[in-house]
């Protein structure tokens, strides 16, 4: 990670944390307390105080105009730390450091434990794939000891990390406002770090004046606690309804417990499944498991993957209308549920009409610029395809087109069920919410189409609302499952299935997906993780023993969670 290469002198203040400093970030500088304009006092109730009607740049080297102001309250839960600052300028982000903590492992993400290396790590909330899918996580202390490395003045840091104990760190925040940890071990003493807690102002309301949303840390025996007061939190914050009363999951999808991801056509054109041979595939696995219990999902169906999103219908190489309307009616008559693939938030720049209804929605950063990049789909090692732009779900142009789109072909062909790709994208857009969005266009889609499922890619806590069915999320390809480290803050209000990226069982293929070649084919069966099949040509003639092995799964969770095949089939 990036850092300063000096040390500023931020005013710290003593604290039941330990040292704890403030600061105050705009989109051209980085400021921090004027020590000489601070005031500093503790109440009659042990509420903490710092006042600062001043503010230093250049490293403490230079004075500035501006507040700032931090207040610490121990509560039942632990101490809850608010700030606020101004800046003529307009704020961008305010931090709070934890000073000298003991290095430790980052624990309570989906990823299981994560190492805090010398050279630190950051950890960024709302990610729907990996890192934080909720604004809290714990620090879980390990032994270190000091390097011995100078410092600045020639001379070893302290090796005093005198916060040892379990840390756990939530916000208090009720939107998806953009928040990053850093976690920086001491150059001269990787055994200590600085913890900093850091949350930006949300784009679309800029503001001279930001009163931070609170966090609260908890040590030791209170940690526990704070895991479920976190759940509670979310839960009051969002309102997302149980998953048996949640009115946007149809009934067949209560039953369900398969997932089949049937490939169709890759970027560059080359073809893994036309519509003949997905419904050969459908077939096959019909005849082993009750077809109700099978959710069809059509990546690729429209023809070349991501090429000409924005535009979609049935694609004459894969089969042409026929073949698709066959496709569907024929996995109806097996009780098989189908699910085609459509972008949410991008499109292709030469589909007609993307100068109106998506090129005055293109995602923007705070700063005004636009995003981009992309992914290597041609095995060319760049990533400089401008053929595709992102579109703020906010910009209701793109809305109604995109909505059209669906609703035309589902009118068509009668599908049951609509995946939206790319759903948890979050960007700080100052020109338009993009969780709000996304809620808007799942509402409009739902309004168009009547008892539709919609569903998803990846999760975070504020958009569990939009899309009941998401997809796992993935780091370096591999799966990042939802239902962890809280399996019921997520499985309480939504399902996941396999991302598009598992491979499939015989050649470890992510088909249409930019993977490439990925060794995890079978997922973990739990209530909030449905079985999931992957297939590419030849994937059940090579390997039907672990097709087998994940239809099996699809039995076993049927067993577990759903209702008895007795009462199915009555």
């Amino acid at each position: 990670m990036m850092d300063l290469s000096f040390r500023w002198p931020h005013p710290r203040f003593d604290t039941p944390l330990g040292a704890v400093s403030v600061r105050l970030h705009t989109f051209e500088n980085a400021y921090g307390i004027d020590a000489d304009l601070a005031s500093v006092d503790t109440d009659a109730d042990g509420v903490l105080h710092v006042e600062a009607a001043g503010l230093t740049w250049a490293g403490g080297q230079q004075k500035a105009d501006g507040s700032l102001s931090l207040t610490m309250t121990s509560t039942a839960d632990g101490m809850r730390i608010d700030t606020a600052g101004h800046h003529a300028d307009g704020i961008r982000s305010i931090a709070v450091t934890l000073h000298d903590l003991s290095t430790g492992d980052v624990g309570g993400v989906r990823e299981g434990r994560l190492e805090v290396p010398a050279s630190g790590r950051l950890l960024r909330y709302p990610n729907g794939w990996f890192d934080l899918a909720s604004p809290s996580f714990t620090v879980e202390p390990r032994s270190g000891a000091a390097s011995g490395a100078p410092d600045e003045a020639g001379s070893p840091e302290a090796s005093a990390a005198p916060n040892a104990q379990r840390l756990h760190v939530r916000s208090l925040d009720v939107k998806a406002q953009p928040k990053t940890f850093a976690f920086i071990p001491h150059f001269a003493d990787p055994a200590t770090m600085d913890l900093e807690l850091i949350v930006e102002v949300d784009a679309t309301t800029p503001t001279t004046t930001f009163t931070a949303p609170g966090w609260v840390v908890s040590a030791g025996d209170r940690v526990e606690h704070a895991v479920v007061a976190h759940r509670e939190h979310v839960e009051a914050a969002y309102g997302v309804r149980s998953w048996e009363e949640r009115d946007d999951v149809p009934e067949w999808m209560r039953e369900t417990s398969l997932v089949m991801t049937l490939h169709g056509q890759h970027f560059t054109g080359r073809t893994f499944l036309d519509y003949d041979a997905m419904l050969a595939s459908i077939r096959h696995v019909a005849e082993r498991i009750d077809g109700r219990r099978v959710l069809a999902y059509l990546p690729g169906w429209e023809g070349r993957y991501y090429r000409f999103y924005g535009r979609y219908a049935a694609e004459p190489t894969l089969g042409g209308e026929e073949g698709f309307r066959r496709l569907v009616d024929e996995a109806h008559a097996l009780g098989v549920r189908v699910m085609p693939m459509f972008g949410a938030n991008i499109a292709a720049r030469d589909v007609p009409g993307f100068e109106r209804w998506a090129e005055p929605g293109i995602l923007r950063r705070p700063s005004g610029h636009r995003d981009a990049g992309s992914v290597d789909w041609d095995g060319s090692r760049h990533y400089d395809f401008g053929g595709g732009a992102l579109i703020n779900p906010a910009y209701a142009p793109w809305r109604a087109h995109l909505v059209e789109q669906i609703a035309v072909n589902h009118r068509r062909y009668g599908f049951d069920a609509t995946f939206l790709d790319i759903t948890a994208m979050h960007a700080n857009d100052p020109n338009g919410d993009t969780s709000e969005g996304l809620l808007a266009l799942v509402r409009e889609l739902r309004e168009a189409i009547p008892g539709h499922l919609v569903a998803g890619e990846a999760w975070f806590d504020a958009i569990g609302a939009a899309t009941p069915l998401l997809q796992t999320g993935h780091r370096d390809t591999l799966p990042v499952y939802h239902d962890l480290p809280d399996e019921e803050l997520f499985t309480r209000t939504n399902r996941s299935f396999g991302h598009v990226c598992l491979g499939d069982p015989a050649f470890g293929s992510s088909g249409v997906h930019e993977a490439g070649y990925v060794h995890e084919w079978r997922l973990p069966v739990r209530r909030g993780v449905i079985p999931t099949l992957g297939v590419v040509d030849g994937t059940i003639a090579t390997a039907p023993e672990r097709v087998d092995l994940i239809i099996a799964d699809a039995h076993e969770y049927a067993e577990r969670f759903l209702t008895p095949a007795d009462v199915l089939r009555a």
